[in-house]
């Protein structure tokens, strides 16, 4: 499957893996789109691209661009009504169209730390602390990691808390978390890149 000239696309760019999934969540919720390609851009930078009719995209957009900025740094927002067909393939480099939403997420609990240290020790608490499985991490480069854990939404509440909390025992901060209760069906087709066994693989 391809990206067609004709469909609009839309694109969120943010600082941070936490961010662009909060944020592909709601745009996928918002509007008939379709999440057709992922990249981790590097330095940091991770972008979210759907398609889709002009008016849908431009509300997936909107409501990813405010998703994303409540819990982190937006870098960029765009919708693009008939792109040319190379910027069509571009976009298409890092595609996911044809990957299997299956098996669906359970509620996600994620966050994101600058520096592995501080990671390590939010992916101990936040297991220790609930019943939540861990799926994997990311690093994004320049020292933003986050660990991705699942479960039910009491679980994955309780986690981000005690995830937070042992890293400001540490003195530091977390730079973004989130729950998302109900995960989007397409949102396993960026979580399974970062599946402890693929990278292990």
């Amino acid at each position: 499957m391809r990206y067609h000239a004709e469909e609009a696309m839309g694109l969120i760019e943010t600082l941070g893996m936490v961010p662009a999934i909060y944020g592909a969540d709601a745009m996928l919720k918002a509007a008939d789109v379709q999440l057709f390609s992922y990249e981790n851009v590097g330095s940091t930078l991770v972008t979210i691209m759907v398609k889709g009719d002009v008016a849908a995209v431009r509300a997936s957009v909107e409501a990813g661009r405010a998703a994303a900025s409540s819990i982190g740094k937006l870098t960029a927002h765009n919708v693009m009504p008939r792109p040319v067909r190379g910027v069509g393939e571009i976009a298409m480099v890092h595609s996911v169209l044809d990957e299997p939403v299956e098996p669906p997420l359970r509620s996600l609990a994620l966050i994101e730390t600058f520096g592995i240290v501080y990671m390590l020790e939010a992916a101990d608490a936040m297991i220790k602390a609930a019943d939540v499985e861990l799926i994997g991490y990311e690093n994004v480069a320049s020292g933003y990691i986050s660990v991705l854990t699942q479960g039910d939404v009491a679980a994955c509440k309780a986690a981000v808390a005690a995830g937070i909390k042992a890293v400001e025992a540490m003195g530091a901060s977390v730079y973004s978390s989130c729950v998302i209760p109900t995960p989007h069906r397409d949102l396993v087709k960026m979580t399974r890149r970062y599946a402890i066994e693929n990278l292990l693989a």
